[in-house]
């Protein structure tokens, strides 16, 4: 039997989730930013490399989480942003930023991030602005590396991130303890 044009494989109804189970999608509803609206608590999934807005030869990234918890974040940029309610079970997104690195490897585990101030690094020049400092609560498990699951880079395509896995013969770019501001190699 065909389809007649008026005949669909869609339907107009939401289609309610089987018993035991509750839907999700994976596009975020809003990104949190933990100094301004708190701490984010949520399971890392996935991460999502960009050109920077500021400097184009830095990437960016932001980290996809399944929030454990209802959660305020925005919506939008610029003159269209706004604060909405992020429900429990929501994907989220962080932007990440210097002193985040220690999310690398938290795939899959639940992780409570909280905003812990500056911090003034000894035997810096005083212009240097004072690092900024996330604390990490982890559940239970053992995480593993956050896959990057799109790469949207264009000018910042060569430039390299804390995703990046270490190839054999290819060396890394140094890093100093507390290289975590804005001049960092990494761009976040």
């Amino acid at each position: 039997m065909s389809k007649t044009p008026s005949q669909s494989n869609t339907s107009t109804s939401p289609r309610q989730p089987r018993e035991g189970m509750r839907r999700v999608n994976g596009d975020v509803v809003g990104f949190r930013d933990i100094q301004t609206q708190g701490s984010l608590y949520g399971i890392p999934r996935a991460a999502k490399l960009s050109d920077n807005g500021q400097d184009l030869k830095k990437p960016s990234c932001f980290v996809i989480f399944e929030a454990l918890e209802d959660m305020k974040v925005t919506e939008g940029t610029g003159d269209e942003a706004q604060e909405i309610l992020a429900k429990k079970g929501d994907m989220v997104g962080l932007w990440l930023k210097g002193g985040m690195r220690q999310i690398r490897n938290l795939c899959g585990i639940p992780v409570e991030i909280h905003y812990g101030g500056e911090k003034k690094l000894k035997g810096r020049p005083a212009a240097q602005k004072p690092m900024q400092v996330y604390n990490f609560d982890l559940g239970e498990g053992k995480g593993t590396p956050i896959p990057v699951i799109e790469d949207n880079r264009k000018q910042s395509r060569n430039e390299p991130t804390m995703f990046d896995f270490a190839k054999p013969g290819v060396p890394r770019p140094s890093r100093e303890p507390g290289d975590d501001s804005e001049e960092q190699p990494y761009g976040f």
